[in-house]
């Protein structure tokens, strides 16, 4: 990203955002959005992500997408536009809506009495809505969506700052801006004329600890509105003294949730409010996607309930007269980044199983027993230490050695399930802490002494899966 201050912005409004250019031509009618949309929160890492995600869009019955622009910062009284990174090329196939992010520091702006603090703020806003909705590299633009939290004291000059910046937008922008928090009893008077200034809304409803829009009190505001989700899980990086590191990516539970450096527990704490919660400490230090951790960090994951999301996609909107549709918010730049994907968001709205579709391969080779294990659908199993398994009856004792090979442990037992040692074990259960979606195992090795005997060999597993569901199986054999 990169950092432009307002008077640079201003010579970028003139002359075009980066290398895009403005558009030129005639007017264009307002357009609003329709049925479901996609939030594209951390935009697109690379050309092909962009185009594969996008060819998706009409499977999951997806109309229009935000993508972000720029974040409004402030430091000593004056604001500062980070601009987003442009998407590798324009965004076609669907309606697009350019984010304009700010922090809390906006609403404190727009609470004070402050004047020039109010037109500094404004004069940023509309600039960067502006030039933004301009860009060629976005695509069809035909919406400005503005992302900073409004309170009830902040909310008449929220009101009076869009309307004057509605002036600097193309015509035809449908402007809307997301609610997080709920609406005061208090106070609720005050969010009737920000009603009015605006095209719509998007409530943010389920997924961050900050996403507590009331569905009924946002229908009241008479706007047509999206509910709108955040299904992935966020990281917190934390230092040895509990200073904050950043903020981390889904794809970083993924990657962590297999790694030996670190020590894993479930939050439990987290877990009694709302979703999984996954605590890692650092035990010796190792560098990941360019980050450096130390020895004693702490990363906490908090992920939403994948069945709580499912339940309330069927009823946020249900008889709410001005309901438009839903929006997800997918954070991540890459499918990568995430453990929820598009796929899987696909899988949810088209009515298909919510469960792991696990492929099991097992082969002999001379004394060796081979096993291997692939997730053949998009969804994922929920992370776990011990739920997530499977297990290999040898027949008889003899084991040699095990080469556990993409599976994560492994634990031996006798026919009775009783731990034992290694020659004396007669069956070898692996785990996987986290089965990803479509992930396929590298494969295990169990070495045996010969012969190997005809009544090898069997499997049985058990997954947890990310809807909290459990799956597991009887004892069978290759093929059936």
């Amino acid at each position: 990203m990169r950092r432009v201050g307002l008077a640079g912005l201003i010579l970028l409004s003139a002359a075009g955002w980066a290398c895009g250019g403005r558009r030129e031509g005639a007017k264009r009618p307002v357009i609003r959005p329709t049925g479901n949309g996609l939030w594209f929160a951390d935009g697109f890492a690379r050309e092909q992500e962009e185009g594969s995600e996008l060819a998706s869009l009409a499977e999951g019955g997806f109309s229009w997408i935000l993508v972000p622009a720029a974040k409004l910062e402030v430091s000593g009284g004056q604001w500062t536009v980070v601009r987003a990174t442009l998407p590798p090329r324009p965004i076609g196939k669907a309606s697009v809506s350019v984010v304009i992010e700010a922090g809390r520091e906006a609403a404190t702006v727009l609470e004070s009495h402050d004047k020039a603090a109010r037109k500094a703020f404004e004069d940023a806003l509309g600039l960067a809505a502006a030039t933004a909705a301009d860009e060629v590299r976005f695509g069809f633009v035909s919406g400005v969506h503005l992302d900073f939290p409004v309170t009830a004291a902040s909310a008449p000059a929220t009101a009076a700052a869009i309307r004057a910046i509605r002036s600097r937008l193309p015509a035809g922008i449908f402007l809307s801006m997301t609610m997080s928090d709920p609406i005061p009893a208090e106070g609720a008077e005050k969010f009737t004329d920000l009603g009015a200034a605006v095209d719509g809304f998007v409530a943010m409803v389920f997924g961050r600890d900050r996403d507590r829009a009331d569905p009924i009190e946002v229908d009241r505001l008479g706007k047509p509105w999206w509910a709108g989700y955040s299904p992935n899980a966020e990281g917190l990086w934390k230092g040895r003294g509990g200073t904050e590191k950043g903020k981390l990516t889904e794809g970083f539970l993924s990657r962590l949730s297999d790694d030996p450096r670190l020590r894993f527990q479930h939050d439990m704490e987290v877990e009694e409010r709302v979703g999984f919660g996954y605590d890692f400490r650092v035990r010796r230090p190792l560098v990941l996607e360019g980050r450096t951790f130390e020895t004693g960090d702490e990363i906490i994951f908090r992920q939403p309930f994948l069945a709580d999301f499912v339940r309330r996609l069927g009823h946020d909107t249900a008889g709410r007269p001005n309901a438009a549709g839903r929006l997800i918010r997918l954070a991540g730049a890459s499918e990568s980044d995430r453990i929820f994907t598009l796929p899987a968001l696909n899988d949810i709205l088209l009515g298909r199983p919510l469960t792991p579709a696990l492929r099991v391969s097992l082969s002999r080779t001379g004394s060796d027993v081979v096993l291997g294990l692939e997730n053949t659908s998009a969804m994922p199993s929920a992370i776990s230490r011990t739920s997530n398994w499977i297990e290999v009856d040898l027949g008889r004792p003899g084991v040699r050695d095990v080469r556990n090979a993409g599976f994560d442990r492994y634990e031996v037992f006798s026919p009775a399930g009783a731990r034992v040692s290694l020659g004396r074990s007669s069956r070898v259960r692996f785990y996987e802490t986290l089965i990803g979606p479509h992930e396929k195992i590298d494969p295990a090795t169990i070495l045996l002494r010969p012969p190997i005997p005809a009544s090898c060999c069997r499997f049985r597993y058990h997954v947890l899966a990310a809807n909290g569901q459990e799956i597991a199986t009887d004892w069978q054999t290759q093929g059936r």
